[in-house]
C-alpha cells in the first residue's frame, strides 16, 4: 500500500522485529536487514529471548541452592544488559529507530512467534544456523519453527558462503 504526498510515493512505516541472541547469524540477520530493507523511520524491535539453565528451573532432583540461582539469574541479567547495549549502539551508529524487547522463555520460537504477534510485525527477520537435515531434524530449528508458527512473513537469513 503506496499514498502519494507531495508528488511522491512513500511507503507507511513498517514495524520489523529482527531475533537476536548474540551469535554470529542473528548479527548476520541484522547486518542483512541493515544493508537490505531498511529505511528511514522503520520501528525496528530488538527482540531477545533467555532464561536460566533448565536444571535451575525445572524439578529435576537435585535442588540447587538460593545462591546458585541467584547468581545465574545475575550472570543472565548482565549477559542481556551487555546484548541489549551493544545492538542498541549499532542502531545508533546506523541512524536506526530501534527498541529492545526481552521475554524470560525457555522456548525461543514461541516466544518470537508471541512477540511479532504482540508488537504487530509487519515482519520478522532471522538467522539460521544452517544445520543440514539431520542435525535440524535432532535438535530442532528455531527459524523452522518461527517460519512454520507465525502469522507475520518471516525473512530467515542463511549464513555467508564459507570462504
Amino acid at each position: 500500500q503506496f499514498c502519494i504526498m507531495g508528488g511522491q510515493s512513500s511507503k507507511p512505516q513498517q514495524r520489523v522485529l529482527i531475533a537476536v541472541d548474540g551469535s554470529s547469524h542473528s548479527q548476520n540477520a541484522f547486518d542483512w536487514y541493515r544493508t537490505n530493507l531498511a529505511t528511514p523511520g522503520e520501528d525496528v524491535i530488538l527482540f531477545h529471548t533467555g532464561s536460566l539453565p533448565n536444571y535451575l528451573m525445572a524439578p529435576t532432583g537435585i535442588s540447587a541452592s538460593d545462591s546458585d540461582v541467584q547468581r545465574a539469574n545475575e550472570s543472565l541479567r548482565k549477559r542481556v544488559a551487555q546484548l541489549e547495549e551493544s545492538m542498541m549502539e549499532q542502531c545508533k551508529r546506523h541512524s536506526m529507530q530501534c527498541r529492545w524487547k526481552y521475554a524470560d522463555s525457555l522456548s525461543p520460537g514461541p516466544a518470537v512467534v508471541d512477540a511479532s504477534a504482540e508488537e504487530k510485525a509487519d515482519l520478522v527477520v532471522m538467522g539460521t544456523r544452517g544445520l543440514g537435515t539431520i542435525r535440524r531434524t535432532i535438535l530442532g530449528s528455531v527459524s523452522e519453527f518461527v517460519s512454520s508458527h507465525s502469522r507475520r512473513p518471516v525473512v530467515v537469513v542463511p549464513p555467508p558462503p564459507q570462504q
